[in-house]
């Protein structure tokens, strides 16, 4: 079982990275969005899932690991496979979707990608109880309490994930970085990107 890579990124497609590791190239599938945490000629570190099937084996990414806990949680479901778990993992994070299960949000789960009634409601019923572990990581939303409510950020989260972060990333910026009274949405744009940055080359 492969746990984890890490190595150069060599090449982005449609939903994959390919990480040459030690002369080894490995394709790793990954969420939608992800892969502008990881340009090409970067570092990069991710946790796997190594998925066997019939015409070969293949290897899904995530950035951290309890991303990885939770895509293989959400396998035990009838209806999700694969492909589906990663977009769910891509679309919310880790607390937002264990806090929805935990509390039965039905209509929360039903605005995930590929997620209807029927199988919001069998995640409630087949993962309410097998999360109680994950459900110990605090959200990113409990770390922005602090922000007034008349504040930018939104139009903050909005103009990260239109650059190709996924929310929660936004999130996790926001509320790393200094920010100074009146500062303009442009001014704290560039600030968490610079961040964002940093964080990425910190795994080099």
């Amino acid at each position: 079982m492969i746990a984890f890579l890490r190595g150069l990124v060599v090449h982005h497609g449609p939903g994959f990275l390919d990480l040459d590791v030690h002369d080894v190239g490995y394709r790793v599938h990954v969420a939608d969005g992800a892969l502008a945490q990881y340009p090409i000629g970067a570092q990069a570190y991710l946790y796997t899932y190594q998925h066997v099937r019939e015409d070969g084996i293949v290897l899904y990414g995530f950035a951290t690991a309890e991303e990885r806990t939770l895509f293989e949680r959400l396998l035990v479901v009838s209806g999700i496979g694969p492909r589906l778990a990663l977009q769910i993992i891509g679309a919310a994070s880790v607390p937002s979707l264990v806090a929805a299960v935990q509390s039965e949000d039905t209509s929360y789960l039903c605005t995930l990608p590929g997620i209807g009634k029927k199988t919001a409601q069998r995640m409630v019923l087949d993962l309410k109880d097998k999360l109680a572990d994950l459900a110990l990581i605090q959200p990113m939303a409990t770390e922005l309490s602090n922000v007034p409510e008349n504040d930018n950020v939104d139009d903050v989260i909005a103009t990260l994930v239109a650059l190709g972060y996924r929310p929660r990333e936004a999130e996790q910026a926001i509320a790393a970085i200094e920010r100074r009274p009146g500062e303009t949405v442009e001014d704290t744009v560039k600030t968490a990107l610079a961040w964002l940055y940093a964080q990425q080359s910190s795994r080099v």
